[in-house]
Parts: structure tokens; sequence; C-alpha cells
């Protein structure tokens, strides 16, 4: 009995390590995972076929895994759900400025996706075994199947599943990266097959140091980099002044009737304006998206159109003080200003939305522009009351006095 239970044993640890493959799961993923697995014949020459399983929740929208140190001209291999219960996978060419697009070279990578693909009965996860023939070298690159220092990235976005069988499908901004290098020798195995059927490679555990802990080890070392800092600083920028500071200092000169203390904000505001524009500008050219989607146009038009806010603002102030009264240009002023901010915080929703931000984001984004909205009608309606109690009661038989030019608001 105890010599049965001992080749028992034998034969199923000898199974598993014929068929280990290196897994890899990146500390920033939230679940995203890989397996690496390079079948003997492969490791021994170099060349030949290469398995990869990428897996990770299916709330992400798409993922991503590659080989080459970088984003620029690394081959890239991209799974997101196909709608009808499986996944797509599409082979792409990495470049530094634009999305990473369908390779359709002679050297692009020619993969098939093997049995165990889709999406699990529970709905929560999807999962991307592939086999590829000729991913030891691409347009961008090469690599050894028995390199020990081989590099590879990773990348993902939460969101909406897109839902489609095109390789070419468009996709949102990564939500994180990693960079990380792989001793392939570790993901050596003895089966020819797809060794995702032959032995379970459950999800692996990584850190700054090691790598998963699925079918092999091997040593990880990790890079990764969250959402831009610089792209960050322009949503921060737009948001704050659109939703917040252009609006407060709309109501300053109601609330206040100081165009000095009305001019100084906005002002400041005009050139914060101008460098989160600058920022986005900057951002949009790197991911290829500028004048490409509604963001980046509708947010181009609406600063340029701004431009006409200052000198319109000077125009009023001088027809005011010479007239104690509106014109025409006061109304174009105030009703200009009032359309572009609804504008822009309309196109920061866009943005928001263009960059598959997470649902609590888009929230408070809504929350806080609800009650500054409430805020500036509060203020609005208040004015107006209390222009209306300020006004003598014969306008024809009065003349204002100076104390009564005064107290009078430019903006009701």
């Amino acid at each position: 009995m105890q010599l049965r239970d001992s080749v028992a044993t034998a034969v199923a640890l000898m199974s598993t390590m014929a068929s280990a493959t290196l897994d890899v799961c990146p500390p920033n993923g939230k679940g995203v995972c890989y397996s690496i697995g390079v079948p003997k014949s492969s490791a021994s020459s170099g060349s030949g076929t290469l398995y990869m399983q990428i897996r990770a929740p299916s709330t992400f929208s798409w993922v991503a895994l590659g080989t080459g140190s970088g984003m620029p001209n690394a081959n890239i291999f991209l799974m997101y759900q196909d709608g009808n219960g499986n996944v797509t996978v599409s082979p792409r060419q990495g470049t530094r400025y634009t999305p990473p697009e369908l390779d359709t070279s002679s050297t692009a990578a020619r993969l098939e996706l093997l049995a165990g693909s889709g999406i699990s009965a529970d709905g929560s996860s999807m999962t991307a075994n592939i086999a590829c023939t000729n991913c030891q070298s691409w347009s961008g690159g090469s690599m050894s199947l028995a390199d020990t220092q081989t590099k590879w990235v990773g990348a993902w976005a939460g969101g909406k599943s897109l839902s489609t069988k095109d390789k070419n499908a468009r996709i949102s901004i990564h939500d994180d990266t990693t960079v990380f290098t792989l001793d392939l020798s570790k993901a050596a195995t003895q089966s020819e097959g797809n060794p995702f059927l032959d032995a379970g490679s459950g999800p692996g555990t990584g850190n700054n140091n090691n790598g998963g802990s699925g079918g092999g080890s091997g040593d990880v070392s990790f890079e990764s980099t969250g959402p831009s800092k610089m792209l960050i600083a322009h949503g921060l920028i737009m948001a704050l002044l659109f939703v917040v500071l252009f609006p407060l200092a709309s109501m300053a000169m109601p609330l206040f009737g100081k165009w000095k203390l009305h001019g100084g904000i906005q002002t400041f505001n005009f050139i914060l304006m101008w460098i989160g524009f600058a920022l986005g500008v900057v951002m949009a050219k790197q991911f290829g998206m500028l004048f490409k989607d509604t963001h980046t146009t509708l947010g181009t038009v609406v600063v340029c159109l701004l431009i006409l806010q200052p000198f319109l603002g000077y125009a009023h102030h001088m027809h005011y003080v010479k007239h104690q009264r509106r014109g025409l240009v006061s109304y174009v002023h105030i009703f200009w200003g009032q359309s572009l901010m609804v504008i822009g915080v309309v196109n920061g929703g866009l943005g928001l939305q263009a960059m598959s931000a997470d649902s609590k984001l888009i929230i408070a984004y809504a929350v806080v522009t609800a009650v500054v909205f409430a805020l500036y009608i509060a203020v609005k309606v208040f004015t107006i009351f209390r222009a209306r109690r300020s006004q003598p009661g014969d306008k024809e038989a009065s003349s204002p006095t100076a104390d009564d030019a005064a107290r009078r608001r430019p903006y009701p």
C-alpha cells in the first residue's frame, strides 16, 4: 500500500513538473495575472511555440501582455471580451505616442486562442490561453525562449466591456502598467501541448522581488506606474476650474459688486486654465487622441472661445462706468461665460469617460457639480431680489444719487 501511494505521489509530482508554468501577478494588478509556459523543444532551441495565459476579473475593459522593455516597440497581446462568452486576442505593436493598433505586418504575432479560454461560469473572470509560434522576434525586437532575463510589459484598464470580435477595436487609456523581467528557464515544460489544461496554474502572488507561485517560480523584478502625473494634474486643474473656481468668481461680482475682486480671480483662473490645457495637449499627443475624440476637440474649442471673455469683461466694465447700466456687451459677456462654463463641465465628464475613470470619481464629480450649480442659482436668485428691493418706486421721478450708483451692481 505504501509503495502504491509513493508511486502515485511521484507520478502526480512528475505531471506537475512536466506542465509547470511561471505565474506572475503584478502587485498593482488588482487581480490581473499572467502565466508563461515554454515547451522543452522551444527552450532548447530558443525559438518555437510560446504559451501564455492572461487572466483577470471581467470588470476590466481590456488587459494586455507584451514582450519588450517598454511599451514603445513592444510585441503586445491584447485580451478583451467578445460579447459571446469568449475573449478576443489581438496582436498589436506598441508605439510611443499612440494606443497600440492591430499589427498587420509580416512579423505580426501569430496567436492561437486555445481551449480553456473564455468567461468563467459565474461571469466574474476572463481568461485567454494563447499559443504563439513566432513571438521570439517582431519588428521592434527579439528574445530567446531560453533567456533567463526576458523583458515583459503589462497594462490594463477597467470599464465597460468592449464586447467585440474586432481585433482592431479601439481601447481606452490604461489605468496602470507594469514592467518585469522573467527567467524563462523556470517556465520550461516537458509537455508540448497546452500547459494550462495539463495542470492547473492558479493565480500566483507577486511582490517587488519575486514572481508568482503557480506551477513554477522565478525571479521577477517589477516596475509599475499608475496614471500619468501629468494626466492627473490636467484633470484636477480643469475640473477645479470649471466646476468650482469659474463659478465662484462669477458669483463674487453680484454678491460683492467688486469688479477688481472678480477680475483678479478670473485672471488667475485664466492663467491656470492655460496651464491645464497645455498639460492636456501634451498627454493627448502622447496617446494619439488630440482632435480624435469629443473630449479633446470640444475642450480645445471651449478654451479658445474663452480667449474673448477677458476682452468682453473689460468692454462691459467700461460701458458700465460710462453709462451706469448694462449694454449689449454686458449681456454677451455674461451669457458667453455662463455657456462656456456649462460646456466645460460637460466636457469634463467626457474626459472622465475617456479615461475610464472609477465610478466613485464620476459620482464625486457629479455631486460637486450639482452642489455648485445649486449654489450658483441661489446666488443669482438672491441678487435679483436684492436688486428689485433696492430700486426706487418711481423710476421716472427719481434720479439716482452717487450713493445709489455706488450700491448698484453691474450683475443682478
